[in-house]
């Protein structure tokens, strides 16, 4: 069965591997109840996902400011709020109190091919979020805080980009997370106000290493280890 993965795993991902290796033990076992094998399996990928600088997000608000409200909004949500495209979508001015905004909903397509406000992701995903003033200045007054559906926002989100990296709109939750991780904000808050379940997530996708965050501390600790030399030499 060794041979067999390895021989398998050539040219295929270590997930395609890992699932067909699944199928064919649930087989065996199933004619050999009291077999037990053991095979190493490909080592999983790490994912190489771009997380959104300080710069980025300027340069996508100032453009949104200048061309398209909607996506504005969507962007304070996500980057400042941790907020999902589906949550963005489903919120109303009756969930805006104050300062605190209520997440509850989500807008998702269902199969009868048209959007729906469901609850959200998760039970987790169901929080509050605690808004900076100039973001609540920004919202409407009535009606839905942002006329878009998740696909609208991903199609806008594209234009918006223009002469940035390429990433996803989701992509600015990792922002939110790795931002607030590398202020040293507890998982546990952040899982808070992101809304997921454990730091799991945050853990294995979410802690993103943000290039003008890791400049700063790399110099810093490049200047700690040059002032231990120095001390040394000294002696």
């Amino acid at each position: 069965v060794q041979r067999w993965v390895n021989s398998y795993a050539v040219g295929r991902s270590p997930k395609t591997t890992k699932n067909a290796y699944g199928f064919l033990y649930a087989v065996l076992k199933a004619y050999y109840p009291n077999m037990h094998i053991n095979v190493s399996l490909p080592q999983r990928i790490k994912p190489r996902l771009y997380v959104p600088t300080d710069a980025d997000i300027k340069a996508i608000i100032e453009y949104c400011k200048e061309n398209d409200r909607d996506m504005l909004i969507a962007v304070y949500l996500a980057a400042f709020g941790t907020l999902r495209r589906s949550e963005v979508c489903a919120l109303t001015v009756e969930d805006v109190e104050g300062s605190i905004i209520h997440i509850s909903k989500a807008l998702v397509y269902t199969e009868g091919k048209d959007w729906t406000v469901k609850t959200t992701k998760t039970t987790s995903s169901t929080r509050d979020i605690d808004m900076p003033d100039f973001v609540i200045k920004e919202l409407p007054t009535e009606g839905r805080l942002v006329n878009l559906t998740p696909t609208q926002i991903t199609h806008r989100f594209g234009r918006a980009l223009k002469r940035l990296p390429s990433f996803r709109f989701h992509d600015l939750r990792h922002y939110a997370a790795s931002m607030m991780h590398a202020l040293g904000v507890p998982d546990v808050y952040i899982m808070q106000r992101g809304g997921w379940a454990s730091d799991s997530t945050l853990k294995k996708v979410y802690r993103g290493v943000m290039d003008d965050y890791k400049d700063k501390f790399t110099s810093k600790v490049v200047s700690h280890i040059e002032n231990i030399s120095h001390e040394i030499s000294h002696k």
